[in-house]
C-alpha cells in the first residue's frame, strides 16, 4: 500500500471515530438544573467535562447573582446581593473573588457562544451548596436561606406533590449501579400509584430505581434490572430490597422516549389511556391526570 493510501485510510478511520464520538455525545441526556427546589430552563445545555459540571453562567441569575461580560477581555463578572464580585476570564483557571486570586478546578470557556463555568466552584464560592445526582442527571443548587416547602409534598394536588417529590435529590443507603446513571441511557420513565406522590419508580430502560418520600427526603429503597426484557417479572436486585408495594406503582406513567413525551394512566374502568405533551422544562414533566 502506498504512503498516500495509508494516510487516506488513517484519515478515514479518524473521521469515522470522530463522527461516532459526536453521535454518542449527542445521545447523552442533557443535565437538568434544579435551584432552590425548582427546575430552571437554561439557554445552553449543561454538560460534564473532566468530572465537573459546566453550566451557562446566565443560569446563576436564578441564584440572585447578576452577570456582565466584557467582550474585549473575554472576562465575566458575577456580583451577588452583598456586592461580592467574582471575575473569571475565558480559558483561565485563575479567577478573582473581591480582587483576590483563587484557583478553579476547571477553566471557564466559551461553547457555542455561551460562557460555561464550573458550577460547583462558582456556587460554593458564593456560599451555595451543590450536589450532582447521577441517577437522573440533575444538578441541585441551594442557597443558604433556602427552606424546603414541605406542604407541597403533602399537597392534595397530586401533580404538585409529585413535582415536589421528584424535586428532591435521590439519596442512597446502598451503592447505585453504574447502569442506573443518566448518561447511560437517554430515555426515562417515572411511574406512580394512582393519586399517590409518596413513592415512585424511575426507569432508564436498563435499571429501575424505587424511591420513597419519607421525612422530607427521597430515599432509594430498591434498584433492580429486568435484564432487558420489557414487562418481565424476573427481577435482578442490584441494591436495596424489593418493597411489598411494587405492584402498585403502575397506574400513572410519564415517559420520555425518542424525543417525545407521553403520559399513560389507568382509567376508572381499568383501561390504559394516554396523551402526548411538550413540557417547557423538566418541572412540567409531571402532568395532571384527567378527571375520570
Amino acid at each position: 500500500m502506498s504512503i498516500h493510501k495509508k494516510i487516506s485510510t488513517v484519515c478515514l478511520m479518524l473521521f469515522v471515530i470522530f463522527q461516532s464520538s459526536i453521535s454518542a455525545a449527542s445521545a447523552i441526556r442533557p443535565i437538568t438544573v434544579n435551584i432552590n427546589g425548582g427546575f430552571v430552563a437554561t439557554d445552553s445545555t449543561p454538560f460534564i467535562v473532566g468530572g465537573r459540571v459546566m453550566v451557562p453562567i446566565r443560569t446563576l441569575a436564578s441564584l440572585g447573582l447578576s452577570y456582565s461580560w466584557d467582550s474585549k477581555s473575554h472576562t465575566a463578572t458575577i456580583t451577588n446581593s452583598t456586592k461580592d464580585t467574582f471575575k473569571m476570564t475565558q480559558g483561565q483557571r485563575t479567577a478573582y473573588k473581591n480582587g483576590q486570586p483563587v484557583q478553579m478546578d476547571s477553566e471557564a470557556n466559551n461553547y457555542n457562544g455561551r460562557m460555561m463555568v464550573p458550577a460547583r466552584f462558582v456556587s460554593e464560592a458564593f456560599g451555595y451548596s451543590v450536589y450532582y445526582e447521577g441517577t437522573r442527571g440533575i444538578f441541585f443548587v441551594k442557597s443558604k436561606d433556602y427552606t424546603l416547602d414541605t406542604t407541597k409534598l403533602t399537597s392534595s394536588n397530586v401533580q404538585e406533590a409529585r413535582l415536589a417529590a421528584i424535586s428532591l435529590p435521590i439519596q442512597y443507603s446502598f451503592k447505585s449501579n453504574n447502569l442506573a446513571e443518566s448518561d447511560k441511557k437517554i430515555n426515562y420513565t417515572y411511574s406512580f400509584a394512582k393519586n399517590d406522590a409518596t413513592r415512585y419508580k424511575y426507569d432508564n430502560g436498563s435499571v429501575t430505581t424505587v424511591v420513597e418520600i419519607k421525612d422530607n427526603k427521597a430515599n432509594a429503597v430498591w434498584q433492580f434490572s429486568t435484564n432487558g426484557i420489557p414487562s418481565s417479572d424476573l427481577y435482578t436486585t442490584l441494591g436495596g430490597q424489593q418493597p411489598s408495594y411494587i405492584a402498585e406503582l403502575i397506574d400513572d406513567y410519564f415517559e420520555y422516549s425518542a424525543g417525545k413525551y407521553k403520559a399513560y394512566y389507568t382509567s376508572s374502568k381499568g383501561s390504559i389511556k394516554s396523551f402526548t405533551y411538550q413540557p417547557k422544562n423538566y418541572g412540567e414533566l409531571i402532568q395532571p391526570i384527567p378527571v375520570q
